[in-house]
This record gives C-alpha cells, structure tokens and sequence, in this order.
C-alpha cells in the first residue's frame, strides 16, 4: 500500500509540473529604466532679482557666455562617489530656455547626481569631454581676471565670477536650476546732480560737466580654488576659495546720475575682495578732480556696497552719504550702518 500511494503522488507531481510547462501565461519582464536628458535653466534671476545696475536688468547673461559643469555620480548601494562626466560647455541661449550645449548627456538611470558649474573669465583652457575626448578635470586652481573698463552689460558679466553647487539631484526630466553665488564684490556708485548742475550736464558728452568714475587701487584678478566641499553660506567661507593675484589697478564706472536714490539706479563694477584705504572713487567733472576717501573698508564676497555721491558746481565740492553695504543675493537685505 505504501509503494502504491507513493507511485500516485510522484504522479501527480509530474501531472501538475507538466501542466505548469504547457501554461500559456507570460511571466512578467523587468521593465528598463528610463533615463532624462540633463539641462539646466539659463535663468539667472536667482542672482539679481535686486536690480540696481542703470545699464541692463542683467537679470540673465547676455546670450553667448560661456559655462563649465562638473558632475559625481553617488551609488548609495555601493556608498560611493565616482566622477560621471568632466568639463561640459554650457552656452547661455537666450533669456528664458535652456542652455545650448554641444554634446547631450543622460541621467543614471537611479543613482543621484551633483553638479559643479563655474563662470568666469579663466586663464586657462578647458577641454569638453565627448564620446571620443576625455574632458578636463575638475580644476585645482584658476585664474580669474575682471575688466578694468566695466561699462557695458558683457564687461560686468565677464568680470563676474560665479559658482553653482547642486547636490544630490535625482533624475529628472525637468531642468535644473543651478544655484550661483556670487563670489567677489560689487561696488555701485550713483551721482546725484546738486547745486548748478543737472543730470544732463553730468552725462552728456559734449558738456564739459561731464563727469567720469572711477575705482582707484583695486586689483584685477583672483586665483580661485573651486572647492566641491564647500556650502558657500558665508562670506569668509567663500573667501577661502579665493587670493588676490595682482597689483592695484583702475577701474572705470558707468556714469550714472540720478534725482531719487530710492531708485537704486547706479554705475556697478564687479571687484575682488579686498581691504580698499584713502582715494577710492575718482570723480571728474568741470576740470575738478574729486575723490571719495574710505578707511581700511572691507569689500567682502558676495556684498555689494553703495555710494550715493552729490555733486555740485560751485567749487566742484561733494557731499556723500555713509556708505552702505547688503549681501548681494536676491534676498532683500537690510543696509548696515555707515563703515568706519
């Protein structure tokens, strides 16, 4: 009886292994993960929302300037960071899209990725990296240098040297937006026209009351030391990415005048920070040569400071208002009291 029960058993297993053989069910497949192209938003309204330069809302680069991206990838399996792509050129493409790019590149299909993007006016070459070209790598020093005439819109721009860090950003289809600060400083300067003279005489070219600024005894040019590490939330965190790398120099301003300082409208140049004493603004006009005089003021990264300048013709005398200072962010910030 035990070997009869056993042989019907062995039966039935071969009887349902067979059936389960002949089944017409598909098992189901492991579906393929998609994987988004990378962009990035070209809009740079995070940096000026503020506007306080006349010459330009700048609250987007001019169409042509150039970026350079980094990027690690992270496997949290693994609990490591490896590099997923090296120098990538990023060109702006107009006001509102998406940067222009060369070469097209794909998320991981799960693993996060952080980017590294740098602007400035670099020394040094980069090479993109492509399919066939191994690009630069992440640089341990570069040399930036600001323009000593910022007049237009492209003279600030390429005088501004900015860097994004954004970490751990999950594949999207959706683009990023990088995350620039400022890394050096602003000075504005807005002349207000006082006693016998009016905002024309001060700007036209041919009234010899046009008035010129400029910056005395500010240097040009910074060696910066990109650091992926750092958060960047601080002035002095900022400044231990960067040393001065020239000798004083001049700068030349925008001549702006206005009537109503609350308007913020102003000349603006980019400068590397720095400690500035004695003669700091040149301003000529009808012949005279007037100087805004400052003690040991501290331009720090990422503020901007702010010279309201009234000017009057009798005697060519000045009167200037404390100097004011506020990070320069698109944060609305209070003005700190008059630097000592």
């Amino acid at each position: 009886m035990k070997y009869i029960r056993l042989t019907f058993l062995s039966a039935t297993v071969l009887a349902l292994a067979s059936l389960s053989g002949c089944s017409n069910v598909e098992e189901p497949s492991v579906k393929e993960a998609v994987r988004h192209e990378i962009r990035f938003t070209s809009n740079l309204t995070g940096l000026d929302a503020d506007v306080t330069r006349a010459y330009g809302s700048f609250t987007t680069y001019n169409m042509g300037q150039k970026f350079w991206v980094w990027a690690d990838m992270y496997d949290d399996q693994d609990d490591e960071t490896t590099t997923y792509f090296n120098a990538w050129q990023l060109t702006v493409s107009s006001t509102t899209t998406k940067f222009s790019t060369n070469t097209t590149k794909m998320f991981p299909a799960y693993n996060k990725v952080s980017f590294y993007t740098l602007h400035g006016s670099f020394s040094e070459d980069f090479v993109e990296e492509t399919s066939e070209v191994v690009g630069s790598e992440w640089p341990e020093i570069l040399t930036h240098t600001i323009k000593t005439t910022q007049i237009t819109d492209n003279d600030y721009q390429l005088s501004d040297l900015v860097y994004a860090v954004n970490r751990n950003v999950v594949p999207t289809s959706e683009p990023v937006a990088l995350e620039f600060k400022h890394l050096l400083s602003q000075v504005e300067v807005a002349l207000i026209a006082g006693s016998g003279l009016t905002a024309d005489n001060l700007t036209d070219a041919s009234s010899s009351a046009r008035a010129t600024v400029e910056l005395l005894g500010v240097k040009t040019k910074v060696q910066f030391r990109p650091d992926k590490a750092n958060t960047m939330a601080t002035y002095a965190e900022r400044e231990l990415m960067l040393s001065n790398a020239s000798d004083p120099d001049t700068i030349t301003v925008a001549t702006v005048v206005t009537d109503d300082v609350s308007k913020q409208v102003c000349g603006a140049a980019v400068v590397v920070p720095q400690t500035v004493n004695g003669k700091f603004i040149h301003i000529k006009y009808l012949d005279n040569d007037t100087y805004v005089k400052v003690n040991d003021l501290r331009l720090k990264s990422g503020y901007r400071y702010r010279f309201n300048v009234t000017v009057d013709r009798i005697g060519g005398e000045y009167s200037i208002t404390p100097v004011t200072v506020a990070e320069w962010t698109s944060e609305p910030a209070e003005r700190e009291a008059e630097l000592k």
